[in-house]
């Protein structure tokens, strides 16, 4: 006799235990460490800094004019993680010029500086954009990110070509806004030609006293210093333009 097909009983899979709210807080918690990170690095530079950090940099000086041909490329290393350290770049532009002249200092000056603005960027993209990304909402915060994502060319060339802000503070807050990377590295590389030659001309010069390059790198300062004035005044009436028009709608 044959016995009735018996099924094979169908397998269940267990419910699921994933909450979803859970899940949706996953990356605003990861975010959130990021951003952490991100404020807890820079307090530890900036406290590094300010507790004689600084003072690393005449051994270095030493140390590079002792390498021959190779101190313009070991300078332009060091220029770059001394900016991302939030050392001041005008210092090091100025001894660029102690240490090369001109030209090869400008020029070692010139790598260095956007190789770290653009670490300095990177890091800051990586770490503290996340949560900018997230929560800014639809408020001023919003409108201004909005703001440097289409014009962010514009906003960084004109603060990279008169000393407005400090160099480093610039690289850490582009890179937490909404500035293209491609527009930020490209008005840096631009921006940072006048005060560049300003700099290194004048720490060139400063040994000889009296003589024409001196006089002419301290008449380009005043210039930059007057740019910045300017620029300071023009990119306050563009940011009350932009704030009265967004409150309007």
């Amino acid at each position: 006799m044959n016995r009735p097909a018996t099924g094979m009983p169908a397998t269940e899979l267990p419910p699921s235990t994933t909450d979803p709210d859970e899940v949706g807080r996953r990356p605003a918690r990861a975010a959130w460490i990021r951003l952490a990170l991100l404020v807890a690095l820079l307090l530890a530079l900036g406290s590094w800094v300010a507790l004689g950090g600084g003072d690393l940099l005449r051994d270095v000086r030493q140390w590079v004019d002792s390498l021959g041909v190779w101190g313009p490329v070991v300078f332009a290393v060091v220029y770059a993680l001394a900016v991302t350290a939030l050392l001041p770049g005008s210092v090091l532009t100025a001894s660029a010029g102690v240490l090369f002249g001109l030209p090869t200092g400008a020029g070692a000056v010139l790598v260095g500086a956007t190789a770290g603005a653009a670490l300095s960027f990177g890091l800051a993209r990586w770490l503290g954009r996340p949560v900018v990304a997230r929560y800014a909402g639809t408020g001023r915060l919003a409108r201004l990110d909005a703001f440097l994502t289409r014009r962010g060319f514009v906003a960084v060339l004109l603060v990279r070509l008169v000393p407005l802000f400090p160099f480093s503070v610039i690289n850490y807050g582009a890179g937490v806004a909404g500035v293209r990377f491609s527009s930020y590295i490209t008005a840096t590389a631009l921006g940072i030609i006048p005060g560049t030659l300003v700099y290194t001309g004048l720490g060139g010069s400063l040994a000889a006293p009296g003589s024409p390059g001196l006089w002419i790198a301290l008449g380009a300062l005043l210039v930059l210093s007057g740019g910045g004035w300017w620029a300071g005044r023009v990119l306050r009436s563009r940011g009350a333009g932009v704030g009265a028009a967004a409150d309007s709608r």
